[in-house]
Parts: C-alpha cells; sequence; structure tokens
C-alpha cells in the first residue's frame, strides 16, 4: 500500500527514480575520479622531479594511478559480466 502511495505522490515508479539516481552519481564519480587522477599524476611528476625517495614515492604513485585508470574504465564492462555469472538479470 505505501508502495502505491509513493508512486502516486512522485508521478513515477521507485525503481525508475533508483535507476535514474545510480546513473547519476555513476556520472559523478566517474568525473571525480578523472580530476583526482590528473592531480595524482601531476604530484607524482613533482616528486620526481625532487629525486631520491621522493622518485620511489612517485613510481609507486604513478603504478596506482595507472591501476586505478585501468579499474575505473574497466568497471562498467566487469561489473554487468561478474552479475550475469552468479546469475543476475541482464543490465
Amino acid at each position: 500500500m505505501n508502495f502505491l502511495k509513493l508512486k502516486l505522490m512522485t508521478g513515477a515508479s521507485v525503481w525508475s527514480q533508483v535507476n535514474n539516481g545510480a546513473s547519476y552519481a555513476s556520472t559523478n564519480m566517474t568525473n571525480t575520479a578523472r580530476f583526482i587522477g590528473v592531480a595524482v599524476i601531476v604530484a607524482a611528476g613533482l616528486f620526481w622531479m625532487f629525486g631520491g625517495q621522493a622518485a620511489q614515492k612517485a613510481k609507486a604513485m604513478l603504478v596506482a594511478a595507472l591501476i586505478g585508470g585501468a579499474v575505473l574504465l574497466l568497471a562498467p564492462q566487469l561489473v554487468p559480466t561478474i552479475w550475469q555469472m552468479f546469475g543476475g538479470a541482464t543490465f
């Protein structure tokens, strides 16, 4: 009964609103991650310029940034694949 009231009050189904919210959050998180990735690469470049121990930290930061970027790029394809492997519905 509460679902019907909620549907009547909002004019749209609850699940379509959840889907819209998830899409909006995904877009915003992806854009934010891009800016953070660029900032990490710039910071690693600055560390590398100082040499010594800072250069070693810069190399580790670059490896982490590359792995994070790969995860970010592969996530939209990887999540539905894993979902289907465990018997979930298609997207």
